[in-house]
């Protein structure tokens, strides 16, 4: 049988890291992907208890204290967190666990649980602001973005870069070629399945 793993996705502000996953679930029905809490507002297509739990800043802290969350991590201004019963429950039951979290967030993971496999999303260009901007610009699912944060979004991205030395793997997502790092990152998937 093989052995069930804990996958974390993160990387640069905007690199699309979302969509990877998406595709990574569709074809991984049987693993168990992590929902993780936050105190944002939820984006017009997302669905809550699917894409987050939203919460109010109050109920977050409460579960802070109680040590409720595996991690958790402000950013853009909001607090996200990942519970760690749902994750301890899925490997306890054989099934992998892939998520997506912020960088402060996954290099936390890693210092609790060595096992897990952390994967780093990156810009194919040094160009990143305008690649940030042109697909905030042209995602729906982000509403209106302000100037402001788009420069710091911009500045996140480069600061994300820093983390990259921490990861176990790194991958580039192409602009417009999702589907290569979509490979790529199954690969991974794959090739850490078969080690025990």
């Amino acid at each position: 049988m093989m052995q069930s793993k804990l996958f974390i996705l993160s990387g640069q502000s905007g690199v699309g890291k979302n969509t990877i996953l998406e595709s990574l679930i569709a074809a991984h029905s049987n693993f168990h992907r992590a929902v993780t809490y936050t105190t944002r507002e939820p984006r017009p297509a997302e669905v809550p208890g699917e894409d987050h739990f939203f919460v109010y800043p109050e109920k977050f802290q409460e579960m802070i204290k109680r040590g409720d969350f595996l991690e958790f991590a402000q950013n853009h201004g909001q607090m996200y967190g990942t519970p760690k019963d749902q994750i301890r429950e899925a490997l306890d039951k054989g099934k992998s666990v892939l998520m997506e979290i912020d960088v402060k967030g996954a290099t936390q993971v890693k210092e609790t649980m060595p096992d897990a496999v952390l994967i780093f999303i990156k810009f194919d260009s040094d160009n990143i602001g305008d690649i940030i901007r042109h697909r905030i610009k042209n995602d729906p699912a982000r509403g209106n973005i302000s100037e402001e944060e788009i420069q710091t979004r911009i500045q996140t991205a480069k600061q994300e870069k820093e983390y990259e030395k921490y990861y176990n793997y790194s991958v580039v997502n192409p602009e417009g070629r999702p589907e290569r790092a979509i490979k790529e990152v199954e690969n991974i998937i794959q090739n850490e399945l078969k080690k025990n």
